[in-house]
């Protein structure tokens, strides 16, 4: 017996695919060479894991007092705090405060998910995502499909090669007001102190919420510091933000993808009740996030030893 099928208008989507390999496919160079995969590899063309992660999830694996149970809805807590006082460092006066905290998502895009969710919802004057970055960013995708318009803006400086800040300088001062701006990974921005002081003023005076990313902290400088200092200014000048922290890269365990989102806000007060609301859509986007990947790295970044072992510690 045939019948139409509920599925017969669904046409085969288009793969999506960054701009830069779009461009490197264009290229009929014979020794053009594509670096911005997203996954460290040996020589031998395999994902590279460090000993350290390796040993860590034979150790996990083998722990009796562990039960499996669902983790709360917000996520591991220990891993929570390990994965703050990395980007902010362990004496961070905002870590102190309780001025900054963070949920336990699930996958790479899972913050960007959930913060976009909560914007929609709770700041309905923020219609416009801009996102400045050096490369496409897949972010875009989840704020449009929840509504925003999305400008994408690059800061790449093909010359010098790296993310130039006068160009950062510049488009932050065309966006529209009262804009969501994602700031994508430009650790390399290198600014001076005249153009920091004209960016809080913009950011300022133009009521712009920031959205960080911090997709690979420490591999992108080769300094876990480094690689978060535009961060940590910006949270010592008392702004809130959110930032997408994910930390499946820098520890080699792509197939966990495990981050969290970072909210900062003025006060623990105001921490609390976004946190509060920001459970509310984990319930219903992911429920408990799974464990493993967050234990790997808690027990990494928690045990003096085992840090010791970490390549990126002192890349």
């Amino acid at each position: 017996m045939t019948s139409l099928s509920v599925f017969r208008d669904v046409p085969i989507a288009q793969k999506l695919e960054g701009s830069l390999l779009k461009i490197y496919r264009q290229d009929d160079s014979s020794v053009k060479m594509f670096l911005a995969y997203k996954v460290c590899m040996t020589e031998g063309g395999h994902p590279w894991v460090s000993l350290v992660v390796r040993k860590t999830r034979l150790q996990i694996a083998e722990d009796p007092s562990l039960n499996y149970e669902y983790l709360p809805l917000a996520g591991l807590k220990s891993f929570i705090q390990a994965s703050l006082e990395l980007l902010f460092g362990k004496h961070s006066q905002a870590i102190v405060e309780k001025r900054v905290g963070g949920v336990h998502i699930v996958g790479e895009s899972g913050a960007f998910q959930l913060g976009a969710q909560f914007l929609k919802i709770w700041r309905k004057n923020l219609k416009t995502v801009c996102i400045i970055s050096c490369q496409n960013e897949q972010c875009g995708l989840i704020f449009r499909d929840m509504g925003f318009t999305v400008y994408e803006y690059s800061v790449w400086n093909s010359t010098d090669l790296c993310s130039d800040p006068s160009i950062f300088v510049e488009v932050l001062q065309h966006i529209p007001a009262g804009s969501i701006l994602v700031i994508g990974n430009i650790s390399d921005c290198r600014f001076t102190q005249n153009q920091w002081t004209k960016l809080m003023s913009i950011i300022k005076s133009k009521q712009i919420f920031p959205f960080f990313d911090i997709p690979c902290q420490g591999l992108s400088t080769g300094d876990l510091e480094e690689d978060s200092k535009f961060l940590q200014h910006f949270v010592s000048l008392g702004f809130e933000f959110f930032c997408s922290q994910s930390l499946s890269k820098n520890f080699g365990i792509y197939d966990e993808g495990v981050g969290i989102l970072v909210v900062a806000a003025l006060s623990n007060q105001h921490l609390l009740c976004v946190i509060s609301q920001l459970m509310d859509y984990v319930q219903a986007l992911w429920g408990n996030p799974p464990a493993t990947g967050a234990r790997i790295i808690t027990s990494i970044l928690c045990n003096p030893a085992l840090f010791g072992e970490w390549p990126l510690r002192d890349v």
